[in-house]
């Protein structure tokens, strides 16, 4: 408790210091009129400033996004430093220490991950849709009241620009080393005066980034080939034009080589014991693939949706109906590398997952002292033939796993409210109600003589059928106040909820269930989050400094942590539940603008994250020890420069850096934690804009440094960060 206690009280006195000095900024006007750029945002399911939202919330405009070369959801965490966003056999999300790593068809992530508002369970399907965008919201913290499922560490919010009543386009282009060609254009055009139009597509191509051993000439993977595209109409209704109806139409292909491992014992020594050393090696060493497979690898995914957003305004009620259905059509050929057990077999995995998903919304229209918001919300995905199949596995020519249904289904009801005590403080409650179907029907199968699976040669193994349901209510208590026109400080106390599930095996009573598995093996429990949160959001000289602090604790029961079985086991993950964790933390945001001409940018992430209580084996006590990809220090800082040339152009001259102390990733199958060592990495972009911006040119570099860490550890397996990349972009507006 000393830490956080030093936390909350170093706090305090950066709000003293903070008002007292924005009281003399407010009598002395400044010599620039500059000021930090205001974002709106809609956390919380309303439009408002960022530096009004009591809450933690990181956002980042379309714009800074391009500048930095945000491509994809991974590209996050170079912007946020309480997040990091990797990737291993999927994507994985974990905020302030909280994730979760199971990124199969049963799993759930942690963190919830949404596209224009609506919630993706596959994150894998959501990186061809990083074009054409508006700005990303990341909440920081369980946000168990306003969206519910899945958001125990927090929300990731992807929001793509709508079509708007001017006329515009835009074209712009990258190439860079590993052969990249990346290209997007977009065109807006007002059909009428109440009708308007938004087409973009975009494509990105590189080659992959990792390397084979000398003689040895292999097709790799870690590589990019996708593309994608987006119609949106907005159309305005009523004769004071009181609704809206939103539509976008959006399909993406996902193809090349996707994610490819390295070794462990190519980062490590004595990757079998308890305590595995790094060793680590140049940037080209570890990105080595030193293992044999058979056939190249290949992806061949296609994603496509619809969602609506209407609203309309009913008196002092606004109406919300959001409402999406996307499919995630699956094909993936990938080597299933066990390095420590010397097994590479080839592994096939196939399916059509089928997601929609509707929520209805009522609203207080702001002026009053009550802001208020209610809701239904509904969600179910179903994914259907999927097929894992694994050749000469095992002692099978084909080891399968064979679902014919896996079901999600989730529905809750919520509500929060903000009572405007006095114009200075606010009072904030919520609760939601949510209850969570899970259920999956199949088979594990072995069969000899056939590399096609045939019926009547396999051999049912395991029976898969399991189904349950779980239910919680969450809630929000929290408090807000207007030190001065321009400072705020507030606090919450928040919880969150991720439904259980089930592992390999079959439940008693279910059809053909033989050999039931014991419900303490088969079924964990949802995971469950306090998080008291106390910040303060201000302004200062003029509006040239932003500051936002945050400091939190979090009660964390019941984790659902993951282990890779190894041959001779099946393969597959087990997911048990932890004992208990403790997380506590500070957060510091900062921008500065001294001139028109100059700013810097400064964010610091300091993180507690470690287990109470968990003992996954008898001779294994963790005790005391990290959660993964949880660094206790993380700061990154920018500095952008702009030199206006008398013609009405500029030049821009930008160069940022993050530093990320040590941090775990955990082989509960040894058990052993693999340290990454504390790292820097640092990018430079320096940009030629005509006069009105009408076109741009610009050199960049990103990962200067050419350092090499992990974006993902699964059993003996790391999947590696990006190399050195730098290149040119060119694009035009017209």
């Amino acid at each position: 408790m000393k830490f956080i206690d030093a936390l909350l009280c170093g706090s305090v006195l950066a709000s003293s210091v903070a008002v007292s000095t924005s009281a003399l900024a407010q009598t002395t006007p400044s010599a620039d009129p500059s000021m930090v750029d205001e974002i709106v945002v809609t956390a919380q399911k309303r439009p408002e400033p960022l530096s009004k939202t009591a809450l933690a919330v990181s956002a980042m405009t379309g714009e800074t996004l391009k500048a930095a070369g945000v491509v994809n959801p991974l590209s996050i965490s170079n912007l946020v430093p309480s997040a990091q966003i990797t990737q291993a056999a999927g994507v994985q999300i974990t905020i302030r220490g909280v994730s979760s790593p199971d990124g199969t068809e049963k799993g759930d992530p942690s963190a919830a991950f949404l596209l224009n508002g609506v919630y993706l369970a596959r994150q894998q399907s959501l990186s061809g849709s990083f074009f054409d965008l508006e700005r990303v919201e990341v909440l920081r913290g369980p946000q168990g009241t306003l969206y519910g499922r899945n958001a125990t560490a927090g929300v990731v919010n992807v929001i793509t620009n709508r079509p708007k009543f001017d006329f515009e386009g835009s074209v712009n282009g990258e190439v860079g080393n590993y052969d990249t060609r990346r290209a997007d254009v977009m065109v807006n055009i007002p059909a009428s005066e109440t009708v308007a139009v938004r087409l973009a597509a975009a494509y990105n191509k590189h080659d992959s980034y990792l390397v084979n051993p000398p003689g040895v000439d292999r097709s790799l993977g870690v590589d990019q080939d996708e593309t994608a595209v987006r119609g949106s109409v907005l159309w305005k209704f009523g004769s004071q034009e009181q609704g809206s109806l939103l539509v976008v139409g959006d399909y993406a292909h996902q193809g090349g080589a996707g994610p490819m491992p390295v070794r462990a014992q190519d980062f490590f020594t004595d990757v079998l014991s308890t305590n595995p050393t790094y060793v680590g090696g140049s940037s080209k060493a570890l990105r080595t693939v030193r293992y044999p497979f058979f056939s190249d690898q290949k992806q061949d995914n296609k994603i496509y949706s619809i969602t609506g957003e209407l609203n309309y305004e009913l008196g002092p009620v606004a109406l919300t109906y959001l409402g999406s259905y996307r499919v995630f059509d699956r094909y993936n050929l990938q080597v299933q590398a066990f390095p420590k057990s010397a097994s590479f077999p080839d592994n096939v995995v196939t399916g059509t997952t089928k997601a929609q998903s509707h929520e209805f919304r009522a609203a207080t229209k702001k002026g009053g002292p009550l802001d208020a918001v209610v809701g239904l919300y509904y969600f179910k995905e179903k994914t259907e033939d999927s097929e894992n199949i694994l050749t000469n596995f095992s002692g099978y020519s084909i080891f399968a796993f064979l679902y014919p249904e896996v079901v999600a289904e989730s529905k809750a009801a919520f509500g929060q409210a903000t009572y405007h005590v006095t114009p200075k403080l606010r009072l904030t409650g919520g609760l939601r109600y949510s209850r969570d179907l899970k259920s999956r029907e199949g088979v594990i199968i072995g069969q000899n003589g056939s590399t096609v699976i045939d019926p009547t040669l396999y051999t049912v193994l395991t029976l898969q059928n399991a189904r349950k349901t779980f239910s919680k209510v969450t809630w929000k208590v929290g408090a807000d106040y207007d030190l001065t026109d321009r400072i705020m400080a507030y606090g919450s106390v928040s919880t969150g909820y991720k439904a259980g599930g089930f592992n390999d095996g079959c439940m008693a009573g279910s059809a053909g269930c033989v050999t039931p598995t014991v419900d303490s093996r088969l079924f964990y429990s949802p995971e469950e989050l306090t998080a008291y949160e106390a910040g303060l959001k201000g302004r200062y000289f003029d509006g040239m400094l932003s500051l936002n602090l945050t400091a939190f604790f979090y009660d964390y029961t019941n984790l659902q942590l993951n282990s890779q079985q190894e041959p001779p086991a099946p393969p597959g993950q087990l997911t048990l539940n932890a004992g208990k964790a403790r997380v506590k933390g500070a957060e510091i945001e900062a921008v500065f603008t001294p001139g028109r001409n100059d700013r810097f940018d400064l964010s610091i992430a300091l993180l507690d994250a470690h287990y109470v209580r968990y003992r996954p084996r008898l001779t294994a006590d963790y005790a005391s020890a990290d959660l993964d990809n949880s660094p206790s220090t993380v700061v990154v800082a920018g500095y952008t420069r702009t030199f206006p040339l008398g013609s009405g152009a500029k030049i821009t001259a930008h160069a940022d850096t993050r530093f990320s102390s040590s941090y775990f990733n955990t082989d509960f199958n040894i058990p052993a934690q693999f340290r990454q060592p504390s790292y820097w990495k640092s990018n430079a972009v320096v940009t030629y804009a005509a006069p009105e911006d009408k076109w741009y040119v610009e050199g960049f570099v990103k990962n200067i440094e050419n350092n090499i860490v992990f974006s993902g550890y699964q059993s003996g397996r790391i999947y590696v960060s990006e190399p050195r990349l730098f290149g040119m972009r060119a694009g035009v507006r017209f």
